[in-house]
């Protein structure tokens, strides 16, 4: 028995003496993200193991110990849950990482379960946070899956290469990745609007998840549309008003709980700039991406900021950086891979191979308020119609990406750019969607999209006005930003 160890393990497992009520030490929010429900089932009923990835303190250990809360609810008992969080100091200066997971789950078989793994009839259930903390983690996973023991497993990590690449190697058909964004626009006004106690809003975000939902499995505008067109008539201008209010703020704050925590705008920034972006660079990637000069890392994605959703030529853009191709691609899938930009390339035609890149291309942060953050930009951004239109773009992007389906390996995001561009053009299994956003009083010809839907004979197209009224006509979705993020 090592006394440390098992004391450390019943701190993170306090309901192994308290049962239920030890879930009180984590002082976690009853609010479920969207995932939880899905997430949550796959866990409980598939064979595979479980694995959430995605940026830090979106959650993830969150809706992980909310599972916890529930099988304790639901009456299993207690000591048939693991929880550990392998980002815990004490366990690499106390154990040798080789030995770590062995001797975590030897102590919990022998000094809580009292038996043997292989003599347990009742499915026990494992929670490991963090766990790219864990050397060669994907290989100790493996071996105890493949034994076929009576266990489920739900793995999460801040850093997705681990996550996104190794384990596609080793653990090939064993696990089931999830990506939990940050809080979408929806969420954050469903979560807000439960703290200020407006239950018109709540029911309205609780609705807008069943249309986001049935919206992509079939992509029909024209049943988004129909579905949601008595919500947006009903919401009155109060409502409206109120919706307005939270996105000047969301936009600022982005979609992480801790930021909206802080109460004055520069403890706002310096949380945004320092946990969000600055520990990925300098704690994830060089841990696990070997980078050497972690300074260059940091100064090539501020730069790339500053081109925040205009189209780029890469070779101009690496001989204006002084970079070589291969170090500018690398840093760049880095970005990618860690959810901090996502990368949109330019579509020349409706057929080009997924494989195949661009030589041109549009970056956009994934969250705009780390770009806020960055440019110490207050709520007043909102009124700034130049800043508005590159910010309205990257809501939209962020919410289109999340349309991407790991299952359809067809999906695709890019634009279009020839005699004018289309912001966005989305490819998905069963046809295109041409998205423009027009930040703007009033709304011009669109002839650039309107070329494009003839010449690729698309059904369907979208609009994303500042403020006008929700219609559909011959296949066009015309639609207020807020009212987007709102349903999509």
């Amino acid at each position: 028995m090592d006394i440390q160890l098992l004391i450390q393990l019943k701190s993170w497992n306090p309901w192994w003496d308290r049962g239920a009520s030890g879930m009180d030490a984590y002082k976690d929010p009853d609010y479920q993200r969207e995932q939880y429900e899905t997430i949550k089932s796959q866990f409980l009923n598939s064979d595979q193991i479980i694995s959430i990835v995605g940026m830090r303190q979106v959650g993830k250990s969150t809706m992980m110990r909310q599972i916890i809360r529930e099988l304790l609810y639901n009456k299993i008992d207690p000591k048939r849950i693991l929880y550990v969080s392998f980002d815990d100091p004490f366990l690499r200066a106390h154990i040798d990482p080789k030995q770590l997971f062995e001797a975590i789950v030897g102590e919990y078989a022998g000094s809580i379960l009292r038996k043997d793994l292989r003599d347990t009839s009742e499915t026990l259930y494992f929670f490991f946070d963090e766990v790219h903390q864990l050397p060669d983690w994907e290989r100790a996973l493996k071996t105890y899956y493949d034994r076929r023991y009576q266990v489920q497993y739900i793995v999460s990590g801040s850093s997705s290469l681990h996550l996104q690449k190794k384990n596609r190697e080793s653990l090939l058909g064993r696990i089931s990745e999830h990506t939990l964004w940050p809080f979408s626009f929806r969420e954050y006004v469903e979560f807000k609007a439960t703290e200020d106690k407006n239950e018109r809003l709540i029911k309205a975000a609780k609705d807008a998840r069943i249309f986001r939902s049935s919206f992509v499995h079939n992509f029909s505008l024209e049943e988004v549309f129909k579905a949601s067109e008595t919500m947006f008539k009903e919401l009155g201008v109060w409502e409206k008003q109120n919706i307005s209010n939270y996105l000047r703020s969301f936009i600022v704050e982005g979609g992480f709980p801790r930021v909206w925590q802080q109460t004055d705008l520069a403890s706002k920034h310096r949380t945004l700039w320092e946990q969000y972006v600055g520990k990925t660079l300098f704690e994830d990637l060089l841990q696990v991406a070997k980078i050497r000069r972690i300074k260059d890392l940091e100064f090539l994605f501020v730069r790339l900021l500053g081109f925040n959703g205009k189209e780029t030529t890469l070779s101009i853009l690496q001989r204006d950086l002084k970079m070589n191709h291969v170090t500018f691609e690398r840093y760049v899938s880095l970005f990618v891979t860690t959810f901090l930009l996502f990368r949109v390339e330019r579509m020349k035609s409706i057929g080009i191979a997924p494989k195949r890149r661009s030589s041109n291309v549009k970056f956009y942060v994934v969250e705009p308020a780390l770009r806020n953050a960055l440019y110490k930009k207050d709520d007043t951004v909102f009124d700034d119609p130049n800043e508005m239109g590159f910010i309205a773009e990257t809501l939209v992007c962020s919410v289109v990406e999340r349309w991407l389906s790991p299952v359809r390996g067809e999906d695709r995001l890019g634009y279009y750019s020839k005699g004018g561009e289309v912001d966005f053009v989305f490819k998905h299994g069963s046809g295109v969607l041409p998205i423009e956003v027009k930040w703007r009083n009033d709304i011009p010809a669109l002839k650039v999209m309107d070329k494009l839907v003839k010449k690729w004979k698309l059904t369907q197209s979208m609009v994303v006005t500042k403020d006008f009224e929700l219609t559909y006509r011959d296949g066009r979705l015309s639609i207020p930003l807020w009212f987007f993020l709102m349903i999509f």
